[in-house]
């Protein structure tokens, strides 16, 4: 009964292990037994105990398995020898010897000689200096409007030195230069040219077929800040000074010296501009005295401004403030704003920029015989207000190669010099009026103008052969007393392409043009016997001057890594058009030649 009873209990412990599956022993070693029953088995359900605690799962002992490994460390031999590495040095392309300078000659139709040389030493570290000579002129003759063949010539000689040095943070510069620039009074607008006007007859004051030169020499001494910084206090200096005469006997002397002071901070920064400008022009015709006389000018010039905001806006507030005194008048007084936002929505891709400021015109002598050497060489031009000037635009880049800028401007002038021809009649037998015989060199007039203005500019480099920019501006004006804006433009725009062919041939054209303008002959009436006796202006005769289409080709081609030859067509859309009224430019005229560096 007993051998039963085990036998049973130890079938009941091997049945419930195997019905709930936590055998732990291993796989290889699971048990195997034969169970004989003697007595056929009663199940009996006991009585259900409630299970009072959370059930926990005992970990069994778990076994780590060993391993046995090792290295069999016999030599490989191989048929080659193995050398150690030594550290990679990175060579770049072989150091260019950048060489000297360049030398450029050349000759072209209308007897134009030309002869160009440029030297740079910048072998030293911290400085660079550089010559630069030129010599361009034309014996040629030009026809004008009313048929006249005419002599033309020209030349222009321009000598220069300069000499840079780097300092740590700032540039200091030294520039000297002369010019000597020669030309004709040839222009006569409308019908022939009288023969009285050709006659060397001082009374009427004509310069029709005379020669005129104009001589310049100058020295500039400057320092800039090349690495401003966004932190650092910054200071430099601008000092200009030339002497300028002409062949007909005007000499002008002309300084000016300017300090900058930059005081960065956050979240004002301080700017300061303020300097002096001297003139002095000698044998002009006075127009505060009415006679020819000496016109000096001294200029104070105050610039103080505040700046505040970060890269994505700023604003600078300020304002201008000119002093000028004159022996012949009394001391003059102005004073514009300077006001300008900058906002960048998105860096480096789109600014937008408003603001509002003013600026006095120095008109001194040869400011205005570079603008118009066709004026009256006694010429005593007025300083021009322009009392504001009210701009806004945005500029930034369509894509990392097209840079734009799209601006408006709406300018308040007083003053305004505009230039004109004035004319009169001979008597006649009986004192009647003969013919009109125009003066060719232009006087001045002035009037009250406001002016609207707007700009276009597109820069867009297609690959590294191939760039294109295009500039356009398009001019409304309205007047106070004047019947046209005289000698300005409707509009005007710039048109340049370059392409580079191959790694020897380069080409590229440049297209000017300028829109519709008038221009005015002023009938004075009557000459009497004297200058002084002019009786009152009969009539104004306005002259359209057509749309100018000028159109310019240039080819490089590299012979050799030194030596290339160079070729450049201008105007060869053959337009003898008139920059200024009477004076037709050049007609298709070309330039070829070579040029070797050094």
């Amino acid at each position: 009964m007993i051998k039963h009873r085990l036998i049973f209990r130890l079938a009941s412990v091997f049945g419930l292990v195997l019905s709930v599956g936590a055998v732990s022993a291993q796989k290889d070693t699971i048990l195997r037994q034969e169970v004989e029953v003697v007595k056929a088995y009663r199940p009996a359900v006991i009585d259900a105990n409630k299970i009072n605690e959370n059930p926990v799962i005992k970990d069994e002992e778990q076994k780590k398995p060993t391993f046995d490994y090792s290295i069999s460390s016999q030599p490989v031999f191989s048929t080659f020898s193995v050398k150690n590495l030594e550290a990679a040095t990175i060579v770049g392309k072989p150091k260019e010897e950048l060489g000297y300078g360049l030398v450029r000659l050349g000759v072209g139709n209308y007897n134009k000689p030309y002869a160009e040389l440029f030297f740079n030493n910048n072998k030293a570290k911290n400085s660079i200096f550089g010559l630069h000579f030129k010599h361009l002129s034309s014996h040629g003759k030009i026809k004008l409007k009313g048929g006249d063949r005419v002599k033309a010539p020209f030349s222009e000689n321009n000598a220069e030195m300069f000499l840079k040095h780097m300092f740590k943070s700032s540039v200091l510069s030294f520039n000297a230069d002369f010019s000597h620039n020669g030309f004709n009074y040839y222009g006569y607008p409308g019908d022939s040219i009288p023969s009285v006007l050709t006659d060397a007859d001082p009374l009427w004051n004509n310069y029709t077929g005379t020669h005129q030169t104009f001589s310049r020499g100058g020295l500039n001494i400057s320092l800039t800040n090349a690495g401003e910084s966004a932190t650092n206090t910054t200071l430099g200096f601008d000092f200009d000074y030339h002497y300028f005469g002409t062949k007909t006997g005007q000499r002008e002397h002309f300084a000016e010296f300017y300090v900058n002071f930059r005081k960065p901070g956050k979240p004002v920064s301080f700017l300061l501009d303020v300097g002096s400008e001297f003139s002095q022009a000698d044998k002009i015709w006075n127009v505060t005295l009415s006679e020819v006389a000496r016109r000096q000018q001294t200029w104070f010039v105050a610039k103080p401004a505040v700046r505040v905001g970060n890269e994505t806006i700023n604003l600078k507030a300020g304002g201008t403030l000119w002093v000028v005194g004159d022996p012949d008048e009394k001391t003059a007084l102005k004073l514009a704003p300077d006001v300008r936002l900058n906002f960048a929505p998105v860096k480096e891709i789109i600014n937008v920029f408003a603001g509002i400021d003013g600026k006095l015109h120095h008109n001194h002598y040869s400011a205005i015989a570079y603008q118009n050497p066709f004026v009256d060489p006694e010429h005593d031009v007025r300083n021009h207000f322009e009392k504001f000037r009210f701009y806004g635009g945005f500029d930034g880049k369509f894509g990392p190669r097209t840079n734009f800028k799209i601006q408006a401007d709406y300018s308040m002038f007083a003053g305004q010099p505009f230039y004109y021809l004035s004319a009169f009649r001979m008597p006649t037998m009986g004192m009647l009026p003969g013919p009109l015989l125009v003066n060719n060199t232009f006087k001045v007039l002035y009037d009250d103008m406001d002016q609207l203005k707007f700009n276009a500019e597109i820069a867009h480099m297609v690959t590294d052969k191939f760039n294109l920019v295009i500039s356009g501006n398009y001019y409304k004006y309205t007047l106070n007393e004047q019947e046209k804006p005289w000698n300005l433009p409707e509009f005007d725009a710039t048109l340049s392409l370059g392409y580079k062919i191959t790694d020897q041939l380069a080409v590229s054209t440049e297209v000017y043009v300028i829109g519709k303008r008038e221009a005015m002959i002023w009938d004075l009436g009557l000459w009497d016997s004297s200058p002084s006796s002019l009786a009152p202006a009969a009539s104004i005769q306005v002259i359209p001057l057509d749309t100018a289409i000028d159109l310019n080709f240039k080819a490089t081609y590299e012979v050799t890594r030194k030596f290339s030859l160079f070729a450049q067509l201008n105007n060869f859309g053959f337009q003898q058009y008139e920059r200024w009224l009477g004076y037709p430019v050049q007609s298709f005229n070309f330039l070829g030649g070579l040029s070797y560096s050094f």
